[in-house]
């Protein structure tokens, strides 16, 4: 089986590579990067060619123009993995549900926002019942959170910055790359942790994305 992963930045791919491995038990040689496809910082966005970077933005043109899913999933892939964060919701046209008493609800909804949005961008029927939809509240740090904190994640209005605290708080690097990423999101990766750990009963959307895959894969 091989997986092609679409997604706004290298160290969100490092976090979905860990959990795809935790779902699939997949080799990391069949998780192949589409967008972005190599490792360069965002920095060098002046220097560096358009597929050597993401954004949302390119995220939702590359499911637009569906070129990279097409080819892969023409080829020799069997599934796509397509990642936004919820935290640039509205510049992708996305209204946010209003916020209730339970936070649970707000994350569902809003996922299946986002999701419509992409599907709508994919268009077509045969792709979308390949695609797994790696929608983050807010940003991919909630689901790594889960990791390092007790509470529910979906609730943090900033997770980037709460995910830094509790690294902080432990000594842990909080550098935002690649690899770094890869080491912090590791336990994701092996079922006996996620399970122990409840990760996914900490964030709704990680759990509904964990659903996902392994509903299309089974």
């Amino acid at each position: 089986m091989r997986i092609g992963i679409i997604c706004e930045g290298h160290s969100d791919r490092a976090v979905l590579e860990n959990i795809l491995k935790g779902i699939v038990d997949i080799d990391s040689n069949d998780l192949i990067a589409l967008r972005p496809q190599y490792l360069f910082d965002e920095t060098d966005l002046h220097i560096k060619k358009d597929i050597e970077f993401s954004n949302w933005s390119l995220v939702m043109m590359e499911c637009k123009r569906k070129e990279l899913i097409e080819d892969f999933l023409e080829t020799d892939g069997d599934f796509i993995v397509i990642h936004l964060d919820t935290a640039e919701a509205d510049q992708y046209s996305v209204t946010r549900p209003i916020k209730q008493k339970t936070n649970h609800n707000y994350c569902h909804q809003l996922r299946k926002e986002v999701v419509s949005k992409i599907d709508e961008w994919l268009e077509k029927s045969e792709i979308i019942e390949r695609t797994f939809h790696a929608v983050t509240i807010e940003e991919m740090d909630a689901w790594i959170l889960t990791i390092y904190y007790d509470k529910n994640t979906c609730s943090s209005v900033s997770p980037k910055e709460k995910l830094q605290y509790e690294l902080n708080r432990k000594n842990i690097s909080s550098i935002v790359d690649y690899d770094n990423y890869k080491s912090l999101s590791k336990d994701f990766s092996k079922k006996k942790k996620v399970q122990k750990g409840n990760f996914l009963d900490k964030n709704c959307s990680l759990e509904l994305f964990v659903e996902e895959v392994t509903s299309k894969i089974i």
